[in-house]
């Protein structure tokens, strides 16, 4: 940026660091250094606005003519209480722009039209580069279709300095160009509008998956802005304990946590709402000026709820339970279950514990209809004792579906097959591998474990599960050499395994693949769907696997007792 200044004439001035983090003062050094082009991140100036309106005095001195925004995505709509304030307002320039372009690569001026809308235009490209927003299949995506943005022409880099792995997977052939020709894979996500003008989407690794949904981030956090009260806000996946993935909202203004939330759950879907919601005086920046995710505090859970002690035996009991599951410190008898963090997964959890401890009978949906302590704690009280316990049963020819797999297969119907409910992991394996020990120990696994080979098959629109003999058995398994294929192209296999979508009615909801990337350096991929695992069993089957695999690499098989129980039991035993 110091040479559009330079080289035409004007005055750099050098904002200092201690500056750039006290808006007010930003404000007085515009004032006073009678600054015409300032150049800055949304962020930052979303600050500088903030303070403007409170000093209306000193924003009436500005001379500002243009405002150049960038390094992160522009919201207009956060731009309108500085259009209405300032009314000969200088222009407002979007430019889009990456290291690996030489920074900008757009152009677009920002109207009033822009801040009543809700999308982020970032224009069209400069005239020495070329943009293409492509498919999964590097297809043109048609107008008003996201896709991934592409960045052709002459501002591309060579590539990452001594990471050739690296530049072979981001700076990819163009197929659209001349021998040779190249193109940058951004990683953001954008379409094109009837008018030729590139949208901005967000950033492909900013959707989230939690609990099985998939989320964008930035619909919540254009959610929470949208709030009265709400000056900036944020949202991230926080995971403050290992395995246990939650959404947080960041908010600055004179607002309440509680009542954002509820305001938010007004206008959301559960599943997307913050577990918690943190008020900040300012959002931290970088030295750069855009958020500064790291240093966003950890929330407390339990924040801006009274507490309210237990009064009973069985409310001490709950709430020592609810603590326990939420990984809490604390929780007061009018705590609500979701509330605090939980979600459908966690709550399956603290049942079970609530009548393995009191001796109760309740069912799942019972925390769902008495969220709180008080609330449960006359639930238990009603409850007439344990259900029978749960055993191997004798197995009916039509074996139903358990609740969780009905919604899932109900939502295969609707859908068609689809990765959306994958789970896929991928290990790195450095040393001596027996390939064909390992092959058969996921076998022994599959064979263990029936949930691993059971088909879902409809019979006049009535979902059942078959349990197909484990001789019978084809999860994709293979051993592919790939030691002299690029990075980009290994990416593809392991991204192909992960995405693969299971027909459930023909296909066992598990695949794997083992790549050889070099002497004794191999890459396992694996996808189990989601209908037949969730995140409490993934730690069992990889420890089956472990023990299995230590078995057959000396030539037995694993030494396990059968399972008392399989999934079809504790399918019976949920209907009866």
């Amino acid at each position: 940026e110091i040479w559009g200044a330079l080289l035409f004439g004007g005055r750099l001035v050098v904002v200092p660091e201690a500056v750039t983090r006290a808006p007010e003062e930003l404000l007085a050094l515009l004032v006073t250094e009678q600054v015409t082009v300032l150049s800055q991140t949304p962020s930052a100036f979303y600050a500088l606005q903030s303070v403007d309106s409170l000093l209306p005095a000193a924003g009436r001195q500005l001379k500002v003519e243009t405002v150049v925004f960038g390094g992160e995505a522009l919201e207009p709509q956060r731009l309108q209480s500085w259009m209405d304030s300032h009314s000969d307002s200088p222009r407002l320039i979007n430019m889009y722009g990456i290291t690996e372009t030489t920074v900008h690569a757009s152009f677009r001026e920002i109207g009033a039209e822009d801040a009543q809308g809700s999308d982020s235009p970032i224009g069209v490209p400069l005239a020495h580069l070329g943009f293409f927003v492509l498919d999964a299949s590097l297809h043109p995506a048609p107008v008003g279709v996201v896709g991934e943005l592409y960045v052709t022409g002459g501002g591309l880099a060579c590539g990452y300095w001594r990471r050739g792995g690296l530049t072979a997977s981001r700076f990819v052939a163009c197929p659209f160009g001349g021998a040779g020709a190249r193109m940058y894979r951004t990683g953001d996500l954008a379409s094109w509008g009837s008018d030729g003008q590139l949208r901005y989407a967000g950033r492909a690794d900013e959707q989230v998956k939690i609990r099985g949904y998939r989320i964008e981030l930035g619909e919540i956090q254009t959610a929470l802005a949208d709030l009265d009260g709400v000056d900036q806000a944020a949202v991230v996946a926080r995971e403050d304990r290992p395995g246990d993935r939650r959404l947080v909202g960041y908010v600055t203004g004179s607002v309440d946590a509680g009542v954002v939330r509820a305001a938010l759950s007004a206008r959301l879907p559960g599943y997307m709402v913050p577990a918690a919601i943190v008020v900040l005086d300012n959002l931290p920046l970088t030295v750069n000026g855009k958020l500064d995710k790291r240093a966003l505090p950890a929330p407390d859970y339990a924040e801006g709820q009274r507490y309210r002690a237990p009064a009973s035996a069985v409310e001490e009991v709950l709430a020592g339970i609810y603590a326990q599951v939420l990984g809490l410190d604390r929780v007061g008898v009018d705590d609500s279950f979701f509330d605090l963090g939980g979600d459908s997964l966690s709550a399956t959890r603290l049942i079970n514990t609530i009548n393995s401890d009191l001796d109760s009978d309740l069912a799942v949906r019972a925390v769902f209809e008495a969220p709180t302590v008080a609330e449960l704690a006359m639930r238990v009280a009603e409850s007439s004792g344990r259900r029978a316990p749960l055993v191997a049963q004798r197995r009916p020819d039509v074996i139903p579906l358990s609740y969780a797999q009905q919604r899932l297969w109900f939502l295969e119907q609707l859908q068609g097959p689809s990765s959306i409910y994958n789970m896929p992991a991928v290990y790195r394996v450095s040393g001596p591998l027996d390939t064909d020990a390992l092959g058969r120990a996921f076998s022994d696994v599959v064979e263990r474990h029936e949930s691993l080979r059971t088909l879902f098959r409809s019979v006049d629109g009535v979902p059942r599960q078959v349990v197909v003999p484990s001789e019978d058995v084809d999860f994709g398994w293979q051993v592919v050499d790939v030691c002299g294929a690029s990075a980009a192209e290994v990416a593809e296999i392991i991204e192909g395994v992960a995405g693969h979508a299971f027909d459930l009615s023909c296909e066992i909801p598990l695949r794997a693949v083992l790549l050889r990337t070099g002497v004794d350096e191999f890459v396992l991929a694996a996808v189990v769907h989601h209908i037949a695992a969730d995140g409490w069993s993934v730690a069992p089957l990889v420890a089956d696997l472990q023990l299995a695999y230590a078995a057959r690499a000396v030539g037995r098989g694993p030494q396990w007792s059968p399972l008392p129980v399989q999934y079809v039991d504790y399918t019976l035993w949920q209907r009866e």
